[in-house]
């Protein structure tokens, strides 16, 4: 039997998937094991292995493809594990990533921030001024070297940098998009002086105009550049000593996958990586009929918001017709960089959010401060003191102490009630007051967060399904939902649904993005135009074939970004195929005029502003190996099996506990339904239906949840 493995490390726990050549899916989580995440990456396998029957030297040799969600880089930059970095720029140019840009020093702040402007600050800077070193040269905007570099002077700059104590180098020249020889010159001399310093050229991050984005993404590619080589060096080095002898697939913020290799050179492309797993998930189930809300057209791809809710943060992406929202730009706090990203924003609001009262308003908050995977909540035992959000949901009844993930963690609901009292003490609140204001609290907030991000980006999110995943997202979906108006959640694949960002990356794709300025205004300049798509699939089709990917195999799509010629903002635009005419290039327009109305509203739209095409953007993509994510097959009729009853206080009906009924959702199956308020619990995370709520196993094995949104309180 042969396997794809998926692996998704979190804040807390660490998921495995394997699925074998039959479509059989198995699961296995293990704590995550910061900052030596190897170690939890190994323990992952070995619990899927033991569930096999096998060891994991018996196990890996039979995986034919291990495919990993990696969030080492993000680690490092938030615990500030990072290199010691260098800076080497164009002579009059190194204050550009000090000066910033005017609005971009507001970019990913939030509303209380922008409107607070006394308080505006800049960030830290990632590089000190005193690690910036600049040389003389130049090149023109065509490519045209007007000032050759000198050597001897980049060897006098590097050494300097190196009596410094650097450890990596990022060089951002001025218009290196367009000629890049000088930054190569420089990356072969600090290769001479520097053997085993990490470099990192911003000719290489990304090819777009933008000097001071290019620059960042090349800063933050060296900082974490040292600590994902040693993470991935260690990492093969484990699965060779266990028997795996091929290549890692990496996963991208982009939602596709790249070899360890890339992966250790452009260590950038793994930031947010983590949980855009679970909307390429959500995607291929989104395709799917059989979870369409009722009286909906079957063969239309779901509009879906994802949600997935773990240890430490909700993560929630936004899927159009199953096609996930995308930005071009990523940020690290308020710094700006060129790295396209499937667009999934975080809010801190997951299982270990710690609740505590804030001393100047005396109320009750939630996080965003977690407790992470250690000491983890009150509840674990492991020496945390402060309560969190799953130390609420155990109190409230809704967790189930002694089925925790299968039973393997015994939850102490008197360590849970005697934290939360803590808190609740000086209000005068119980522990269950303190519990229930708590969950509603981070209920409320996770529904104004998704919102205000589906809102902001032209949608209605009373006409889209929740896909609820992760560790907690089944507990608190259908209580946010209903918040939202929304009328239907989705739990993918039930019992799979805490590891779905796992099979995310079981079901993902190699993918490689090349982006090049194009700067045409119409009527466009249709030869150069031509000669940029020519360029772009052959770099991506070059790409492919390094990472071992066969011609054949590849399918390219076309994109571009446009504006109206007075703008400063672009709109993404599906691009077409082939050579490019003037009647192509009318399509083009039309396409731009359609999703401007979409996003704007048609009020809004101005053609006699003239069009720009500001850049083209190639993907190219190429399976793995076919992967159904389903769990269909298996059917039933009426309830699944009952565990019993137990006292669930429901926050909108009072603080009194209600008898609620408990099923085991190993038996939950298609054609079974389930009536609200109830808890089906399954080995891996906990389904929460409440009242006036209907619970149904769908054709593929989701559980989708009709929601009675006219009992919202």
């Amino acid at each position: 039997m042969k396997y794809v493995v998926g692996i998704d490390i979190g804040g807390t726990f660490t998921d495995c998937v394997a699925i074998d050549s039959n479509g059989q899916i198995t699961i296995g989580k293990s704590s995550s094991t910061p900052p030596n995440f190897d170690q939890g990456f190994m323990n992952a396998i070995g619990v899927v292995a033991e569930t096999l029957g096998r060891t994991v030297e018996e196990f890996l040799p039979d995986v034919e493809a291990l495919l990993h969600g990696c969030t080492v880089g993000t680690n490092a930059l938030v615990e500030g594990r990072t290199a010691k970095v260098g800076l080497i720029t164009t002579a009059g140019h190194a204050e550009s990533m000090f000066i910033m840009r005017g609005g971009g020093r507001l970019t990913n702040q939030s509303p209380d921030y922008i409107a607070h402007v006394a308080a505006h600050r800049k960030p830290a800077p990632l590089v000190p001024r005193s690690l910036v070193r600049v040389v003389n040269e130049r090149v023109a905007f065509d490519g045209t070297v007007l000032a050759k570099l000198d050597d001897d002077e980049v060897r006098s700059v590097v050494q300097d940098l190196l009596d410094e104590g650097v450890t990596a180098f990022a060089v951002s020249l001025l218009w290196s998009v367009a000629n890049d020889s000088h930054e190569q010159q420089i990356s072969k001399i600090i290769a001479e002086l520097a053997p085993h310093a990490f470099v990192s050229l911003a000719s290489g991050m990304v090819s777009r105009i933008g000097e001071y984005e290019r620059t960042v993404a090349a800063v933050v590619n060296s900082l974490i550049g040292p600590e994902m080589t040693s993470y991935l060096s260690t990492t093969r080095q484990s699965l060779a000593n266990a028997g795996f002898d091929r290549e890692l697939g990496i996963m991208t913020c982009s939602g596709g996958l790249v070899d360890a290799s890339l992966a250790q050179e452009r260590p950038i492309l793994t930031i947010g990586s983590g949980p855009v797993a679970g909307v390429v998930g959500s995607q291929t189930l989104a395709r799917r009929g059989d979870t369409a809300p009722p009286g909906a057209d079957r063969n239309v791809p779901l509009n879906v918001i994802t949600a997935d809710m773990g240890g430490t943060t909700l993560d929630v992406g936004v899927l159009a017709r199953a096609v996930p929202k995308t930005r071009s730009t990523s940020w690290l706090g308020q710094f700006e960089y060129f790295v396209p990203t499937i667009d999934v924003r975080s809010v801190g609001a997951g299982g270990g959010s710690i609740i505590h009262r804030h001393e100047s308003t005396g109320t009750i908050r939630v996080g965003p401060e977690s407790a992470g995977a250690n000491p983890g909540p009150a509840a674990f035992m492991r020496g945390g003191t402060r309560p969190t959000i799953t130390d609420a949901d155990l109190v409230l009844g809704y967790l189930n102490p002694d089925y925790f993930l299968k039973g393997g963690i015994h939850l102490s609901v008197d360590a849970s009630r005697e934290a939360l009292a803590a808190v609740g003490e000086p209000l005068g609140m119980s522990a269950e007051e303190v519990a229930a204001a708590a969950v509603r609290i981070v209920d409320n907030h996770m529904a104004d967060e998704i919102r205000l991000l589906s809102i902001h980006e032209g949608h209605d999110p009373r006409d889209f399904s929740v896909f609820a995943f992760g560790g907690n997202g089944a507990v608190h979906a259908t209580a946010f939902a209903r918040e939202l108006g929304v009328s239907q959640v989705v739990v993918p694949l039930g019992d799979l649904a805490s590891g779905f960002s796992a099979l995310g990356v079981a079901a993902s794709e190699f993918l490689v993005v090349e982006e090049a300025g194009a700067m045409s205004g119409y009527p466009f300049d249709l030869h150069r135009i031509n000669t940029l798509w020519k360029e772009l699939e052959e770099t991506a089709s070059a790409r492919m074939a390094s990472q071992g990917v066969k011609a054949d195999d590849v399918v390219y799509e076309r994109s571009a970004e446009m504006r109206y010629t007075q703008q400063v903002h672009e709109v993404l635009v599906s691009a077409p195929d082939g050579y490019y005419t003037d009647e192509t290039a009318d399509e083009l327009v039309a396409r731009f005029e359609n999703e401007y109305s979409r996003v704007y509203g048609e009020t809004s739209l101005m053609p006699g502003a003239g069009h720009l095409i500001r850049t083209l953007v190639v993907k190219a993509r190429a399976k793995v190996r076919t992967v159904d994510i389903s769990r269909g097959g298996t059917t039933g009729t009426g309830r699944p099996p009952s565990k019993g009853e137990r006292g669930v206080i429901w926050y909108e009906n009072g603080l009194e506990r209600v008898p609620t009924p408990t099923y085991d959702g190993s038996g939950f199956v298609t054609g079974m339904s389930v009536e609200g308020p109830a808890i089906v619990e399954y080995p891996d995370t906990t389904l929460v239906v409440r009242g006036k709520q209907i619970a149904r196993v769908s054709e593929t094995g989701s559980v989708v949840i009709d929601i009675n949104i006219e009992e919202k309180n």
